[in-house]
């Protein structure tokens, strides 16, 4: 039943209009005055408005004004009701939100024919609102499920259908095989011909691929140019194998563009349910890993899951958003490993390392945490911490006569890719007011080798601040002798591989012993790592090694500690 409020002082009239609705079948409430009739708005939210105040009248528009102010009791219609119609308080009426306006005398038809208008207008625009919502909730419903590009279920969509998929297959004592699907060459296409040609070979490898596969099958685009192929029920491996094939046969046939023709390979990573795990997470997470065996394969291949393929765990994901928050957390430490002179027997540097004390696992080992660090960048500001904890500690070792040569600080090709790295080691040595010399830069061969050009001229701009450069590992990277002649270095670290039981292998000691000679004669210091016992170390000893690291020589410790040894 339609509710309707009337605002009118009691009299005739009103009786005849309240007579006139009940009969109609309104639901009527009434109030003589506006401030009444505010508070009856507020709680019983009418579906319509009869105000029988004067447009002459000393408050003739406070009701208007005050719905003015509310938003949400701006939708009810009002028909203003007057004695003295005047068209320009009428205007500034309807410019305060009065629907329409009816003078008094008016019929009961008239009263009845406005009300109804009101009412048919508020359901028509009611119905286009309902739609437009529906619509509107229809298409965030399916911006949130489905690629924009290529219209393909997306990620969330794709973990919904896969979760579908095992529950049956469970109940069915069935396997479900998840297959991730990767174009290779897609980079290429974007980085020569422009995104728009890329996003052009998506969608028609969308459609391809939803063109071959059986109906069964739910495809989804994960992320650029990685899809996903749930395949619940399949007979046996073969039958994976065989929609692999059709699927490469299928990506095989060139993709036309604008004036040029391309071609695609594809490479595919297959996980089964509930073979290899019964977890969502996991599954997708060890499809990747399979993807990515396959990659190494290079054009159209597919690989199945082994357990022996690495994947990475949830463990991993917490270690990450626990490293994002350790730097400031101040978790990290520097530890420092001492450095022997062969030819002055006693401690003359160290190389500092970093450790990780977390405050809920304890020692988190950097073999764990500083790959993590490389691969998600987080090793730059770590890097620049641990330089500038180093320059400051030895620093504070000088003033206070402590007799230290150098402490050697490791950079990551990660570090060396920065293009302000130079300057920054700058700014922490004119901060620490350390001398360059007391600082060794330690980079390892197979870093320098990846880029041996930029390389030079890194460590040249490097070598220009007066630190001292260490190629470590040496022996490891496959360095030509040729460009070892050309870098701007100081020392050379003999890897740990070549002197572990030196004194038990004729091999090894051929090789140190040309090292040790070669360094010397391109003037450069040699620095073994690894040492562990007293016969390795009398044997380098022998061969003229200049420096010496490792267990025999001391552990890493705290900086008390070193100082101690010192």
């Amino acid at each position: 039943m339609r509710k309707i409020l009337v605002i009118a002082a009691d009299g005739e009239q009103r009786e005849s209009q309240l007579a006139i609705l009940t009969r109609e079948g309104y639901e009527t409430i009434v109030a003589e005055i506006i401030s009444t009739a505010l508070d009856i708005i507020r709680r019983q939210h009418p579906d319509l408005i009869l105000c029988g105040v004067e447009l002459t009248g000393g408050d003739n528009f406070e009701l208007l004004h005050a719905l003015q102010n509310k938003p949400d009791l701006l939708a009810i219609p009002i028909i203003l009701l007057t004695h003295n119609y005047e068209p320009l308080r009428w205007r500034q009426g309807v410019n305060l939100g009065a629907d329409d306006c009816l003078v008094v005398p008016f019929t009961e038809r008239n009263l009845l024919e406005a009300i109804a208008i009101r009412f048919k207008k508020q359901d028509a625009l009611t119905h286009r609102y309902n739609i437009l919502m529906r619509h509107t909730a229809e298409r965030l419903n399916r911006l949130s499920h489905y690629d924009s590009l290529t219209d393909l279920p997306n990620y969330q969509l794709l973990r919904q259908r896969l979760q579908q998929a095992t529950e049956r297959a469970s109940g069915g004592k069935q396997r479900v095989a998840l297959m991730t699907l990767s174009l290779d060459r897609l980079r290429q296409i974007n980085n020569t011909l422009g995104y728009a040609a890329g996003d052009t070979v998506l969608r028609a490898a969308a459609r391809r691929l939803t063109g071959i596969l059986p109906r069964s099958t739910a495809v989804a685009r994960l992320t650029g140019n990685q899809f996903a192929i749930v395949v619940p029920a399949p007979h046996d491996h073969e039958t994976i194998i065989a929609i692999a094939e059709e699927i490469f046969e299928s990506l095989g046939h060139s993709f036309s563009l604008p004036g040029q023709e391309v071609f695609m390979t594809a490479s595919i990573g297959i996980v089964m349910f509930p073979d290899d795990s019964e977890e969502i997470s996991v599954l997708l997470r060890q499809a990747d890993a399979a993807l990515d065996w396959a990659k190494v394969q290079k054009s159209h291949s597919y690989r199945f899951y082994r357990p022996d393929m690495p994947v990475v765990s949830g463990d991993e994901l917490q270690l990450e958003t626990w490293l994002r928050y350790a730097l400031e957390r101040e978790e990290f430490e520097v530890w420092y490993q001492p450095k022997y002179s062969l030819s002055q027997e006693r401690i003359v540097g160290a190389e500092a390392l970093i450790r990780w004390q977390h405050p809920e696992t304890g020692y988190i080992s950097p073999a764990r945490f500083v790959p993590l660090a490389e691969a998600t960048g987080l090793i730059v500001p770590i890097g620049e911490w641990v330089l500038k904890t180093v320059c400051d500690q030895a620093a504070s070792w000088l003033r206070h006569g402590q007799p230290v040569v150098a402490i050697a600080v490791n950079l990551s090709s990660v570090q060396l890719n920065q293009s302000r790295l130079a300057q920054t080691l700058q700014d922490i040595l004119t901060l620490t007011q350390l001398p360059p010399h007391h600082l060794e830069l330690e980079v390892t061969e197979t870093a320098l080798m990846q880029d041996i050009e930029s390389a030079i001229a890194l460590l040249e701009q490097l070598k220009a601040l007066n630190v001292k450069i260490a190629i470590d590992d040496f022996g490891t990277g496959y360095a030509s002798l040729g460009y070892l002649r050309q870098l701007p270095i100081d020392i050379l670290k003999i890897d740990t591989s070549f002197v572990r039981n030196i004194h038990q292998d004729v091999k090894n000691q051929s090789i140190v012993k040309n090292v040790i000679a070669l360094a010397h004669d391109l003037g450069l210091k040699i620095i073994a790592e690894g040492i562990e016992t007293q016969a390795e170390m009398e044997v380098l000893k022998d061969y003229g090694c200049d420096l010496i690291q490792g267990y025999w020589v001391g552990p890493p410790m705290v900086a008390e500690k070193l100082a101690e040894r010192l």
